[in-house]
């Protein structure tokens, strides 16, 4: 079986998702890694990108090995469901819109915007996990009470998002629109600060 050589350690290819991207094993754990062009600025963006969003304590997979020369870095694999697979069946429980919030929260203080597309976030037991490895600088008109919101709760936005992303959404979930604004604006004012 192929493998990768990465900051002194051999990690076993299990899969090759794309031309840059490998599921690997090392110890028994899995790991996602990624090819990135090291001379360039885009690739050092990514590497702080990910690290700055480890450090600050938003739920994300940890980056466990970065390799400047060869341009490699592997993230610890993190195996849940995709929120927008899971909002095309279930509707958020209380508890994953305090992770969620609370995630949003974390990276406001810290100066950041995340991509609260439900496509970027994995249920893992009761907590979310932001897979997306970048960032912007916060923008409070791109915050997720601002922007992303409606994406989050059974709404027109959430039925046409999933229809882009070639998933299925039954629309007979839709509620009136002022039940679900009251929900918005009640989980808004219970979690979000």
């Amino acid at each position: 079986m192929e493998s990768i050589k990465l900051k002194r350690k051999t990690l076993e290819i299990v899969e090759e998702i794309s031309l840059d991207i490998f599921l690997c094993k090392y110890k028994e754990k899995l790991y996602d890694v990624y090819k990135y062009d090291s001379k360039s600025i885009e690739g050092k963006d990514l590497i702080y990108s990910i690290k700055k969003i480890n450090s600050c304590g938003v739920n994300s997979p940890k980056l466990s090995l970065v390799d400047k020369k060869s341009g490699l870095y592997a993230i610890e694999r993190v195996d849940g469901i995709k929120c927008s697979e899971y909002l095309s069946k279930e509707n958020m429980t209380d508890v994953l819109l305090q992770s969620l919030f609370k995630n949003a929260f974390i990276a406001k203080v810290s100066g950041m915007t995340l991509n609260y597309e439900p496509e970027h976030w994995k249920i893992v037991g009761d907590k979310l996990y932001y897979t997306y490895p970048t960032f912007i600088r916060y923008q409070k008109e791109k915050d997720l009470a601002e922007h992303y919101i409606r994406l989050w709760f059974n709404t027109e936005d959430l039925a046409k998002y999933l229809s882009n992303l070639g998933i299925f959404y039954d629309k007979t979930r839709i509620k009136a629109q002022y039940l679900t604004n009251k929900e918005i604006v009640l989980a808004v004012c219970k979690y979000y600060r």
